[in-house]
């Protein structure tokens, strides 16, 4: 009986450490889950600023985007070619979501039918854009390889790549999977509760008596 009641003790106080340790846990990343957001509202706050001065305030995913690439005319529709928005310090966008996302509109060169003009190999910027529009369609499991293009082109292709941004790209996690993981640690924090308090409301068994011992024989 006292071994039994030791035992309950025990159990009990290892799980009111461990909930305590959770508990630091979740209030850790609570704050840095704060943190974020209040980054992310300071970006957005920013970007609106900076679109005011120097952008269009009425750029849409759907606008369609005609750019002369040294010569070679490519057409997409806004939304395709910034779909890749997240960078690793969380602080901006990658290059080439910010020349088109509309935010820069104003300073862009343009050439004389109003297109913007950059001065880049037309072949490798319409293998960018065409990995861009395959990767607007392909589902998150199936994601298309990244661009090629001609052997003698590779080393400009690649430079491009990572003159944009294009290169290893972490999404910016969006605000409904920040929810989505603080309500699994909210469950879990109630399962670890629950598990407690069953713990600590077992009922007693009591010890075999010696008459049991000997009926048993």
């Amino acid at each position: 009986m006292d071994q039994l009641e030791s035992a309950k003790k025990k159990l009990k106080t290892a799980l009111d450490e461990h909930e305590r340790a959770c508990g630091d846990i979740i209030h850790e990343q609570d704050e840095m889950e704060s943190k974020l957001l209040e980054r992310l509202k300071l970006l957005d706050e920013k970007k609106l600023k900076c679109t005011a001065e120097n952008g269009n305030m009425n750029a849409s995913d759907n606008d369609l985007i005609e750019i002369n690439a040294a010569g070679k005319i490519i057409a997409a529709k806004r939304g395709t070619l910034c779909q890749l928005k997240g960078m690793k310090n969380l602080t901006k966008g990658t290059r080439f979501e910010a020349i088109f996302s509309g935010r820069w509109d104003k300073k862009l060169l343009r050439d004389g039918s109003g297109r913007i003009f950059l001065d880049v190999n037309g072949d490798c910027f319409q293998a960018i854009v065409d990995y861009l529009n395959e990767l607007a369609i392909s589902s998150e499991d199936k994601r298309p390889k990244t661009p090629t293009i001609d052997d003698e082109c590779k080393p400009i292709l690649a430079q491009y790549m990572m003159l944009f941004g294009l290169t290893a790209i972490p999404q910016i996690p969006q605000l409904k999977h920040l929810e989505k993981r603080r309500r699994q640690r909210i469950s879990t924090m109630r399962k670890m509760r629950r598990i407690g308090m069953l713990a600590t409301e077992a009922p007693e068994v009591n010890p075999k008596s010696p008459e049991d011992d000997r009926f048993a024989k």
